[in-house]
């Protein structure tokens, strides 16, 4: 509570300083006009002047910064003038003054402005960075995760499994006679089947699952922290979604196969552990499709595959 209170003082004695400035930078160059005067025409405080007309150009506006400076120039053609009265030189030489202070107000002002805009075009060059670093990641059509997303996905996975034992599985899906689809109805019904399968495994995702795009009509699936029974079960789950979407938009003699891998801390690369589900779902398919094949590959038979492979 203290500490909100002193940043609220803090905040309120800037806005206040921020206010003042203006009269304090006026106040400041009488004062040293005044100084300049007194010292005398041998002693030249020409530089001073220009500290309170660059520092309102940094930190205020050009407007003030430029009335600042024809302050200036008055002051210290005022000076001259007192100690060596009217004559040529001094008039131009306070001419020069006024070219000079002018020229620091409007240099510092537009460094100012071009500083400001350079750190926008900063914030949005890193926006689009950062955009163009999601869109990388993601599948256009459907907005899930693409592969090469979802094969990071996977290594994490590995990582997480390999130090807390936890097991997890991969289901691999395709369409069956996807292409059927699209040699009769086109690509446009073809892409739009694509979108409602991403839309209904997103929508059946338990929390920290992850699905991806693979390629074609083929989709991955992460089950994060999953059993191999549990595993089943999510898989089951998402073959009724994806089997109810393809008797909704009547598409007959489609069909959803699902290949199931469980493992636990495997020492495996994530596209082997891919590959794997994908052979799980060749199983599915060459049982007449339409259905789920589920497999469990234990740590054994992991190390046992990472030393062939």
């Amino acid at each position: 509570m203290c500490t909100l209170k002193l940043v609220s003082m803090m905040t309120s004695v800037l806005r206040q300083a921020t206010h003042y400035q203006p009269g304090l930078l006026t106040i400041a160059i009488l004062l040293i006009g005044a100084v300049d005067y007194l010292t005398g025409p041998d002693i030249g405080f020409s530089l001073f002047y220009m500290v309170p007309i660059a520092w309102s150009g940094w930190r205020l506006s050009s407007r003030i910064s430029l009335r600042l400076a024809l302050l200036a120039s008055v002051m210290w053609l005022a000076s001259e003038l007192g100690w060596r009265g009217v004559n040529p030189v001094s008039l131009w030489n306070g001419l020069t003054r006024v070219g000079i202070y002018v020229a620091i107000a409007l240099l510092t002002s537009r460094i100012r402005l071009d500083q400001y805009e350079l750190m926008a075009l900063n914030n949005r060059l890193k926006e689009l960075l950062a955009e163009e670093q999601h869109l990388a990641r993601i599948d256009a059509l459907t907005g899930l995760a693409n592969r090469r997303s979802f094969l990071d996905e996977v290594r994490r996975a590995i990582e997480c499994s390999g130090q807390t034992g936890e097991p997890f599985a991969l289901a691999y899906i395709d369409i069956d006679r996807f292409k059927t689809l699209n040699d009769r109805f086109g690509q446009l019904r073809g892409d739009a089947l694509l979108r409602s399968i991403g839309e209904m495994i997103q929508a059946r995702l338990h929390p920290g699952d992850v699905a991806a795009r693979i390629g074609g009509d083929d989709f991955g699936v992460l089950f994060n922290q999953c059993a191999e029974g549990a595993s089943g079960e999510r898989a089951a789950h998402l073959h009724n979604g994806l089997s109810q979407i393809l008797k909704e938009d009547r598409f007959p003699g489609l069909g959803i196969s699902i290949g199931v891998v469980s493992f636990a801390a495997p020492r495996l690369a994530p596209d082997v552990l891919i590959d794997h589900a994908d052979a799980a779902m060749s199983c599915a398919k060459a049982r007449g499709g339409n259905s789920i094949y589920s497999i469990a590959i234990t740590p054994a038979e992991a190390d046992g595959l990472s030393a062939r492979s």
